[in-house]
């Protein structure tokens, strides 16, 4: 796994292989690993009242940061 700017890289085949963090290929054409997990549904500023209001709802104030949401 290659670190470039804080961000992981690594090869195409060792993405494929499971083997991204033994990936040492600087010579092929590296591709950004993406963050494990499901990305968040909500903005920032209702996960925050989520935090400090104890109030589970769904993000619909429009305050959205990923605009594909």
């Amino acid at each position: 796994m290659v670190l470039v700017n804080g961000v992981k890289y690594a090869c195409e085949r060792c993405i494929r292989g499971h083997r991204v963090t033994t990936c040492t290929h600087t010579d092929q054409p590296l591709m950004m690993i993406k963050p494990k997990g499901r990305p968040s549904t909500t903005c920032e500023h209702c996960k925050a009242a989520r935090k400090n209001k104890n109030q589970h709802a769904s993000c619909n104030c429009g305050k959205r940061t990923n605009p594909s949401q």
